[in-house]
């Protein structure tokens, strides 16, 4: 069974106490049309959220026109939650949600022989085939700390990444120590600070991962050939806890190597960097397909490392209470979701079980996914394919 005391998990959180650097964007002027504006740089944020690109936001949940482009086009003309520029829209799908949060849990299994010819339980509950033989488990790092799955999509172009959260006691210690190291430049997003700790676990793992993906089937785009258009350059990636923050930095990565991320959810991330990171996540990936961040109740880890210390989380974030309904949440920060609870000791101290418990899961947590379903455990359900 993996091992997450509140005690040990306090002591990594407890660490998530230096600030990054606080690098503001300025007001980003243009002589571009709206369209042409949005179709360069992208255009993903709230209506009456602070903007990006404004020089003095207003009162919290607005933003003071500061006669920019940047202004008019993203928060201006945004009309509702879910629609982007020009008008096209992304929408949060439950069952996608599902089927991802599934894929997650599977990370997490002890015995992964059923994961390689993809004949789990849960396998089959992700609705998510993959090809038996394009699939890999890369347990990297010391004491095989991290671990990503990858495989290759069976009816639709493209591959699957999985990132595992921490799961025993050195991963956590790792993490604590990671913690206390000074936030770093993030070397694939020019003006950002990430949490170092984050940082060097992906740097670590980086070629592997990226090596991996090739192993399985996927290439970049153009491809080794010189081919421009590689339907198999796509990427659907999830993660939970310290896997979704590496989901969000290999993000960048994947992108700047020619990947095209096609659809990600992820579970429970911490903060990873600071805003100038949450803008370029927004401008590189929010409005292109979909990027979900959910979260659960009381969890204290989404809390970490805190808002004001200069780290900010990236969007969209959807929270779920404890009963199961959702919200579809505003800007990165959204007072009325996860951010409704702020006392992190009482978080911990009471609600730390949400960390795992997510919702979207019929045998309750995501962390453990064989000790009561038997998810890692063979199964011959079908598969139906996600979009």
């Amino acid at each position: 069974m993996l091992v997450q005391s509140k005690w040990v998990i306090f002591a990594a959180i407890c660490s998530f106490v230096v600030a990054p650097s606080r690098a503001e964007t300025g007001a980003h002027k243009s002589n571009t049309t709206c369209g042409d504006y949005c179709a360069s740089t992208g255009c993903s944020w709230t209506l009456g959220y602070t903007c990006p690109w404004a020089k003095a936001p207003g009162p919290f949940g607005r933003a003071k026109d500061d006669g920019s482009t940047g202004y008019d086009c993203c928060c201006v003309q945004r009309s509702t939650a879910s629609q982007l520029c020009g008008g096209e829209t992304t929408t949060y799908n439950e069952d996608h949600a599902r089927s991802f949060a599934t894929l997650a849990a599977l990370s997490y299994c002890n015995d992964t022989t059923h994961l390689y010819d993809w004949s789990c339980k849960g396998c089959s509950q992700s609705k998510t085939p993959l090809v038996p033989s394009k699939i890999i488990v890369l347990d990297v790092g010391e004491q095989n700390a991290t671990r990503i799955l990858i495989g290759k999509l069976r009816d639709q172009a493209g591959c699957l990444m999985a990132f595992r959260g921490s799961s025993n006691n050195f991963n956590w210690k790792r993490d604590a120590e990671f913690a206390k190291v000074l936030p770093v430049d993030y070397e694939d997003c020019e003006g950002c600070k990430v949490h170092s700790g984050f940082y060097t676990v992906w740097k670590n793992v980086r070629d592997e991962a990226l090596q991996a993906i090739r192993d399985v089937g996927c290439g970049p785009m153009p491809d080794s050939n010189g081919n421009s258009q590689n339907p198999d350059n796509l990427l659907y990636v999830t993660g939970h806890s310290f896997g979704a923050a590496l989901t969000e930095l290999a993000m960048f990565t994947l992108q700047n190597h020619g990947f095209n991320v096609a659809k990600t959810y992820m579970f429970e991330a911490p903060r990873v960097g600071n805003k100038a990171f949450a803008v370029a996540f927004a401008l590189n990936f929010e409005r292109k397909f979909d990027v979900f961040r959910i979260t659960h109740a009381q969890d204290p880890i989404v809390h970490l490392p805190p808002a004001f210390l200069g780290w900010e989380h990236v969007q969209t974030e959807v929270f779920y209470d404890r009963q199961g309904n959702y919200k579809v949440c505003m800007g990165n920060e959204d007072p009325d979701c996860s951010n409704q609870f702020w006392n992190i000791p009482d978080l911990l101290l009471h609600h730390s079980d949400d960390h795992c418990t997510v919702p979207l899961l019929d045998f309750g947590n995501i962390c453990w996914p064989n000790d009561k379903m038997g998810l890692c455990n063979r199964n011959e359900e079908s598969h139906v394919v996600i979009v």
